[in-house]
């Protein structure tokens, strides 16, 4: 059984998203280390991926800003397709991510499901991505 809609749950998750979609494409590796709480997980049709310090997540994606800037990606915004609470703490969200240029034209798009979990602080924190195929 699901939990019931919040929609006070449901804008803290997004407002999670905006600022993780922000700390990609601005390179803040360390904010977006600190949205993950180890142990986190990577599953994807490529493999599988525990990850199991918050480094390891602040060194994968210390290069990502470069890697957006090479693809003319200035700026993202999440766009929640599906999203629902499996209990008090947990909720698996689904977002695609526009690539958004510097004159505002999209120019590709990623997409990923996201279960997120409140952690014992009650802060909202990614345990598991699971990219999908664009």
């Amino acid at each position: 059984m699901t939990a019931p809609t919040n929609p006070e749950r449901d804008r803290e998750v997004d407002a999670f998203l905006h600022l993780l979609g922000r700390a990609l494409v601005e390179g803040d590796a360390l904010t977006v280390a600190t949205l993950y709480e180890t142990p986190a997980f990577v599953l994807a049709d490529s493999g599988a991926q525990a990850v199991a310090r918050r480094e390891e997540i602040e060194r994968f994606f210390a290069g990502a800003r470069a890697q957006y800037l090479e693809r003319g990606v200035t700026m993202t915004r999440p766009e929640v397709e599906s999203r629902e609470w499996v209990g008090d703490r947990v909720v698996l969200v689904r977002v695609a991510w526009p690539y958004i240029d510097r004159d505002g034209r999209e120019v590709g798009l990623e997409r990923s499901t996201y279960a997120l979990r409140r952690d014992d602080s009650g802060a909202l924190r990614i345990r598991v991505v699971m990219p999908h195929r664009v």
